[in-house]
């Protein structure tokens, strides 16, 4: 299962806001379900982000134009998680299962944008696509 401790990454809990403490709490739930049905263990690389953290990923990115960092990332609003896929495997599984990613509610980008990693998020795109570019 994946904990509330990963999602938070550095994050004291008692220092969210209500908001970003329930939208945690519904990105908790949705994902351990992919987990539980996915039925391996899953490597959260980014969860709930500080709007330095976030910064500092778009930095190590070699992106420090403000303009070009998306400050509407729902990272920031703990309604986002990025797992840990290096060799494909959960990439190739979310296709196969796709239904289960829309009885869930969740939403994934399109993964020409994640070459090594799963994002996903609780709430649609401007889209609606069940995968987007971000």
């Amino acid at each position: 299962m994946i904990t509330l401790k990963e999602l938070l990454q550095n994050t004291p809990q008692d220092s969210l806001d209500p908001e970003t403490a329930q939208n945690l709490q519904v990105l908790f739930d949705r994902i351990n379900v992919i987990r539980k049905a996915y039925n391996k263990p899953m490597r959260v690389s980014s969860g709930l982000r500080s709007l330095a953290h976030h910064i500092e990923v778009y930095r190590k990115k070699g992106i420090t134009d403000p303009s070009k960092i998306p400050m509407k990332s729902k990272h920031l609003f703990g309604q986002a998680v990025d797992i840990s896929d290096p060799n494909k495997d959960l990439q190739k599984w979310v296709l196969a299962n796709v239904k289960l990613l829309e009885d869930t509610q969740l939403w994934c980008e399109d993964f020409s944008a994640t070459p090594n990693w799963v994002h996903f998020q609780t709430v649609p795109p401007k889209s609606g696509k069940r995968f987007f570019l971000p």
